[in-house]
């Protein structure tokens, strides 16, 4: 099970080339290859995964998957199959199934399911051994590849599932049931898809649907969520929130001090209680923390060694993540993503925030249907503790047709252009927040500004 020669067989394949371990990582993004990895070509509508084969072996792939093997040098280990969209997913499938005994802990939720697999994987690192995806593999094909590498060994595999239309977590969980699973939070995200709020809480509570399901964490504060998990049957379910909860935030606090954020709450568990802390952006990064040390608990995990492993925990890159300049700019990126939920939560944040001048680039919430706009007004009264905002997108040109924009709001569409001039406008002692949907690719704002290229 810890040879290439393996990986092969759960495939009905032959291996071609030199037999060895199996890769601690598989990839589909040759530029993330490091030594010892295993690459994925996959065929898409704009790119092919198999011209990118020689960078990933110059890279240090040691095995590669792939549909034509034709390109592959000599000495490079490799599996060729069918068609690899199809057959990985089958693969890992067999794979995880040799493992029984492994926990599998299933995490979705409108916002915060990375951050929150990132702090399970930390507080539960102490006490087991874990696995868990490099990136934020939260497709079918994600999940597979995180499978894959699945150590013999491992004693709690951690996969994050994401969704943007009904039926794809149930289809995952149908692959790789979970032992335990968790929603963070349902919130409107990807309402083109769902049409409806109740129509992300259905596609969420998918994740329950494994016929190995143990346990269920959930957002408490939420009402939809409470009601749903209250119908369910067969396994425990615990909530986690600042309201009454199973798992309960109390008295939290947060500040940010010499550029550093400093949250800390007192953590009410069944039986106890303990105080935590830890150096994440906004007082909503407190879910993360509580469902990560929640489950921790519930699988039995020193809580002592829980605590003391997130207290030096950050906010993720793209997520909450707080850079001081060299300019002495205190730079919030949260530019991986955004919904109302989110949006809401980071500005709410970055206001409490002493500054001597208050910043924002907001880009637009994507993917929310026909009530795109009306969630947009609804974010504007937010935008007034700020000096000035930089609204970024089509979405915000709608809203500007309905209502006057206040003298501190901005219409911008060209991200580079805006990159260039914050960086001749903002000054020491300023905070700038960025945030919005992926697809307005604000991080190229935040590596212009701490020293990168406008790419």
């Amino acid at each position: 099970m810890n040879k290439r020669s393996f990986i092969a067989e759960l495939a009905d394949r032959q291996l071609k080339g030199p037999d060895g371990p199996v890769p601690r990582a598989f990839l589909a993004d040759s530029r993330l290859v490091r030594p010892g990895d295993g690459f994925v070509a996959f065929r898409g509508e704009n790119t092919d995964g198999h011209e990118f084969i020689s960078s990933a072996v110059a890279n240090g792939a040691s095995l590669i998957i792939c549909e034509d093997d034709s390109r592959i040098p000599e000495g490079v280990a490799s599996i060729r199959v069918e068609n690899t969209y199809e057959t990985l997913p089958l693969m890992a499938k067999k794979r995880l199934a040799m493992q029984p005994q492994t926990e599998v802990i299933a995490i979705t939720g409108s916002v915060g399911k990375t951050t929150t697999r990132e702090f399970l994987v930390r507080c539960l690192s102490p006490s087991f051994r874990v696995h868990s995806a490099g990136h934020s593999y939260n497709t079918l094909i994600g999940c597979a590849m995180t499978v894959l590498s699945l150590p013999v060994d491992a004693e709690v595999l951690v996969l994050e599932m994401g969704t943007n239309h009904p039926g794809e977590i149930r289809e995952m969980v149908s692959f790789f049931p979970p032992t335990l699973s968790v929603v963070t939070e349902v919130a409107p995200a990807h309402l083109e898809g769902f049409g409806s709020i109740e129509g992300v809480l259905d596609a969420k509570m998918e994740i329950t649907d494994s016929e190995r399901i143990k346990a269920f964490f959930f957002n408490g504060d939420n009402p939809l969520l409470r009601k749903s998990a209250a119908s369910r049957s067969g396994m425990l379910s615990y909530s986690v929130g600042f309201g009454k909860s199973d798992f309960q935030v109390q008295g939290l606090e947060f500040h940010v001090e010499e550029n550093c954020p400093r949250l800390s709450f007192d953590f009410k568990y069944p039986g106890g209680g303990s105080f935590v802390q830890a150096q994440t952006f906004g007082a909503h990064s407190a879910y993360a923390l509580g469902f990560a040390l929640g489950v921790c608990f519930y699988l039995g995990a020193s809580r002592e060694k829980a605590i003391a492993a997130i207290e030096n925990a950050q906010s993720l890159e793209g997520r909450g993540r707080i850079l001081t300049l060299p300019t002495g700019i205190t730079l919030i990126d949260d530019s991986y993503n955004a919904n109302p939920s989110s949006l809401s939560a980071s500005l709410s944040a970055a206001s409490s925030i002493s500054a001597g001048r208050r910043f924002a680039v907001i880009g637009e919430m994507l993917e929310l249907g026909k009530s795109g706009v009306d969630f947009h007004e609804k974010i504007l009264p937010m935008l007034s503790p700020f000096d000035k905002v930089w609204l970024v997108g089509n979405m915000w040109k709608e809203v500007s047709k309905n209502v006057s924009l206040s003298e501190n709001l901005v219409l911008w569409n060209d991200v580079p252009k805006l990159g260039v001039f914050l960086s001749g406008e903002l000054r020491k002692g300023d905070v700038l927040l960025v945030k919005g949907s992926h697809g307005n690719r604000l991080d190229r704002i935040v590596s212009f500004l701490a020293g990168g290229n406008l790419r």
